[in-house]
């Protein structure tokens, strides 16, 4: 049930609509809203974390006892410290989002925050994630003498992660995100 659906009662002495709000479901409809975008953000962030971490130990099974040149142990620790970083990420917006109030105002606050906070990760991650693994895997390749690689993996890599992530931005996390605010601009024009 839509927020529009919720407020609008019509009175048939006067012709004129009246407001009522049934807070109750409202504040249904907003903590399943905002419980959606958080599943989202955990998602990605279990999957930073995670996915890091199993990368990271694969690499280093890989070239364990092979006598390999040092730089080969580059992208693991890379791995490794991408995996710890988004561990304490994930501490602190967990301490950011307490100061959001349980309230209705503050349910829907909390949820457009998280879609923001999700958006501004997709955004940023070429330059803090991406870059980084594509320069560690070029000179890793340019060292062991396959100039080609060290020149496509990374450029496929960068423009891959550039336009996955506008197209996810775009079609999921900014339709939630309007829907959200168009929310919270009903509910705040509403008067009561």
């Amino acid at each position: 049930m839509e927020f529009d659906e919720m407020k609008v009662i019509w009175d048939s002495q006067s012709n004129e609509k009246l407001y009522a709000i049934n807070e109750d479901a409202l504040f249904e409809q907003i903590k399943r809203k905002g419980r959606s975008v958080a599943r989202m953000l955990n998602f990605f962030d279990v999957m930073m974390f995670g996915m890091n971490f199993v990368v990271g130990i694969v690499l280093v099974v890989n070239i364990w006892g092979d006598n390999e040149p040092f730089y080969h142990y580059a992208p693991p620790i890379l791995y490794f410290a991408f995996s710890l970083f988004s561990f304490f990420r994930r501490r602190v917006r967990k301490q950011e989002e307490v100061r959001f109030a349980q309230t209705v105002v503050g349910e829907l606050d909390k949820a457009i925050w998280q879609i923001d906070y999700l958006i501004a990760q997709g955004r940023s991650m070429i330059l803090w994630y991406v870059s980084p693994l594509a320069l560690v895997f070029s000179a890793t390749m340019l060292l062991d003498g396959k100039l080609m690689w060290a020149v496509v993996f990374p450029v496929f890599l960068i423009l891959f992660s550039y336009f996955g992530g506008r197209w996810e931005i775009r079609k999921w996390h900014l339709p939630k995100k309007r829907s959200l605010e168009s929310l919270r601009e009903m509910m705040l024009a509403t008067p009561g």
